[in-house]
């Protein structure tokens, strides 16, 4: 076991090196006569399929960190040929590394392929992610010859059952011995039907009908139906609603039809309660997802709707949004009522302390004389206001900078550097996962490395993320050293968090286009955290995470070449590319960086869609954008902004200047 050890990816060599030079960059951590070249030259030939000249190159990887990697090229695709106990060394000398979890898994499901279930039980570990494992490992446990299942086992089971998701066609005979057992009950049927349906997992729901009796199976059919055509349905109610899946099915189309038209969808309700006997728990339902898509919608009424709502202390997105209703209305008193109405916990976050200070203020402003002596009470709301501004303002962020705004007070951006001493450094560098990631990183294998970090940093204190953030920032690994340091919650490294990179491009791309580098630094930021070959789901690629076919518009607008994905996620390129749709979008809204940053996120067209009937304070605006994710991204990028001139030496541009009121039809 001993040679084991030396041969495997717990080697020695690179350690010798991290240790004398930790804060070497990555790149000039070895010379041209180490074993990289060898292991480069491994792992193209194990990826091309010669694994025979691969496995030639071992020897002369004794004692390198990577060479467990080269050893899982060579095994990964061979394990029906390789004895059990070489498995298990190398899962044992790989421990440190995410491909032991993928050979675990890969070595699982072949046992589970043969048949020989005592040996993967033997080897199983939980393994996460992977519900088939998970459900083959359950079979097993559940088979007559075994010990009665203990509660806990059945727990799990519950716990796989209830998501909206399909699952392997492995837990199927979990859960029919599951019902055997008497704990799959027709609720818990239901609910998991319930739970595919608000998914939009129809077949699911159809597959999910043969644990019900005969007699209940034909209003999976109908839910299907429901979810398919909600005002056909809902016109067309043929069947009696008493039982609470019927209800459940005309809820279901009430809410789906209000996300398009929430209006429409009250008026079928209202006809339907005319026509159909409801529960008062029901009504409340409907009410409160009319309300919401109401808000969402910016309508009218969506105040009076989610006012008549019976609220629950623990249904934040409801107190949120009957909040942000009253903003968008202009109602002062309401909002100042429903801020109120937030929890303690919630009352805290930055974000309600903020509304808080100004429903007080527009309330003090109004100067309601009518009470408590003749202005004492206004007086008293503005001094609240200010009180809760100057708290406010002493933070860092996104609230803290527009409390500052309100008082006329420099922005408090705190930095405070992470004072990592030698000791906690080097006890971080000698652990082999790190070792591996810097090398992959070293090598270029970007996406092997990031997972080797991951994998490496997953279990470390909120301390040991710092120092890890400071060991990435040593390396030039700026975009492991943000999202690190995040996980963390130390928030005050600003040095560290918001990078310099790439300061020349950005700066004459923005000068070209006649925009602010630190607003393109902000979205930068927001994008990618400066993973240069970052790509979304949707497809989005690089810095600036472009999609494709704006990327490929653009360029041509441009006259440049940029029609493939490697042309894009080219870091001049992609910068160029980027910063000119930047300013296209500003210059479609008229100079409103606000709104060009919301459409930058979520398109120009939905920008639109979202425009007040009349002028709106740009921080109402945002506040009311209706996509979570378009929301936090405008306000995070508004402070990085602000953040980045601190950065570069400037005074920050206040973002009450990057946020002018929004004008109705701003950019139509």
């Amino acid at each position: 076991m001993g040679n084991m050890r030396l041969r495997g990816i717990r080697g020695l060599y690179i350690s010798v090196v991290l240790v004398a030079g930790m804060f070497a960059p990555a790149a000039s951590a070895r010379t041209e006569d180490s074993p990289r070249r060898d292991y480069l030259s491994a792992m193209e030939a194990a990826r091309n399929g010669n694994l025979a000249r691969a496995k030639q190159f071992l020897p002369r990887l004794d004692g390198y960190v990577l060479r467990g990697y080269v050893e899982y090229e060579l095994l990964k695709d061979r394990l029906a040929l390789t004895p059990p106990d070489r498995i298990r060394a190398f899962l044992e000398e790989n421990r440190d590394a995410p491909v032991s979890d993928i050979i675990r898994k890969k070595w699982l499901r072949q046992l589970a392929s043969k048949g020989e279930w005592e040996a993967f039980l033997r080897e199983y570990q939980d393994v996460e992610n992977d519900p088939e494992l998970q459900c083959q490992r359950l079979t097993q446990l559940l088979r007559p010859e075994r010990a009665t299942p203990p509660a806990p086992l059945m727990a799990e089971i519950e716990k796989l059952w209830l998501t909206g998701k399909p699952l392997p066609a492995a837990c199927d005979a979990v859960f029919v011995a599951w019902k055997k057992s008497g704990h799959m009950t027709s609720e818990k049927v239901w609910e998991r039907i319930r739970l595919a349906m608000e998914n939009g997992q129809l077949g699911l729901a159809g597959d999910l009908a043969r644990y019900l009796d005969y007699s209940e199976r034909a209003w999976v059919t109908r839910w299907q139906a429901m979810h398919r055509d909600p005002p056909r349905e809902l016109d067309r109610l043929h069947y009696p609603v008493e039982t609470p899946v019927a209800r459940g099915i005309v809820r279901h189309g009430i809410v789906r039809m209000a996300r398009r038209d929430p209006e429409a969808a009250m008026q079928q309700w209202q006809k339907l309660k005319s026509r159909h006997r409801f529960l008062g728990e029901d009504e409340n339902y409907v009410l409160r997802h009319l309300g919401i898509a109401a808000a969402q919608n910016h309508l009218p009424v969506a105040l009076t709707w989610l006012a008549s709502v019976s609220a629950d202390a623990s249904d934040e997105t409801l107190h949120l949004w009957r909040v942000r209703a009253a903003l968008r209305a202009g109602d002062w008193e309401a909002a100042r009522g429903f801020v109120a109405g937030l929890t303690e916990e919630q009352q805290r976050q930055p974000q309600w302390r903020y509304w808080s200070a100004r429903v007080l203020e527009a309330s003090g402003h109004q100067g309601d004389d009518s009470r408590d002596g003749g202005g004492r009470a206004t007086q008293g709301a503005v001094a609240e206001a200010q009180r809760l501004y100057a708290e406010l303002a002493r933070s860092r962020g996104y609230y803290g900078f527009l409390a500052a705004d309100r008082l006329g007070e420099d922005y408090s951006m705190q930095h405070v550097a992470i004072d990592a001493n030698p000791e906690e450094l080097s006890v971080l560098l000698v652990r082999p996962g790190m070792q591996m990631a810097q090398e992959l990183y070293a090598v270029g294998q970007m996406v092997d490395a990031r997972r080797q970090w991951n994998w490496s940093t997953r279990h470390l204190s909120n301390r040991e993320l710092q120092v890890a953030a400071v060991i990435a920032r040593q390396w030039g690994w700026h975009d492991r050293a943000i999202l690190t340091v995040g996980r963390s919650q130390n928030l005050d490294d600003i040095e560290l968090r918001f990078p310099l990179l790439y300061r020349e491009p950005i700066e004459a791309n923005a000068t070209r286009s006649g925009i602010d580098p630190s607003w393109v630094y902000g979205v930068v930021r927001q994008e990618s955290a400066f993973v240069t070959d970052a790509r979304s789901h949707a497809g989005a690629l690089g810095l600036m995470q472009l999609m494709p076919a704006t990327g490929r518009l653009t360029g041509r607008r441009l006259g440049l070449r940029a029609y493939s994905q490697g042309a894009i996620l080219n870091v001049e390129n992609n910068l160029r590319l980027g910063v000119a749709y930047l300013k296209e979008v500003l210059d479609r809204n008229r100079g409103h960086q606000t709104l060009a940053t919301a459409s930058y996120n979520a398109g120009p067209h939905r920008v639109v869609s979202w425009m007040p009937d009349k002028a709106l304070d740009a921080d109402i605006w945002v506040e009311t954008i209706p996509f979570n994710e378009t929301r936090e991204y405008v306000k995070n990028v508004m402070a990085y902004s602000a953040i980045y001139d601190y950065r570069m030496g400037q005074k920050p541009t206040r973002l009450t200047a990057r946020m002018p009121a929004v004008a109705a039809g701003e950019n139509q």
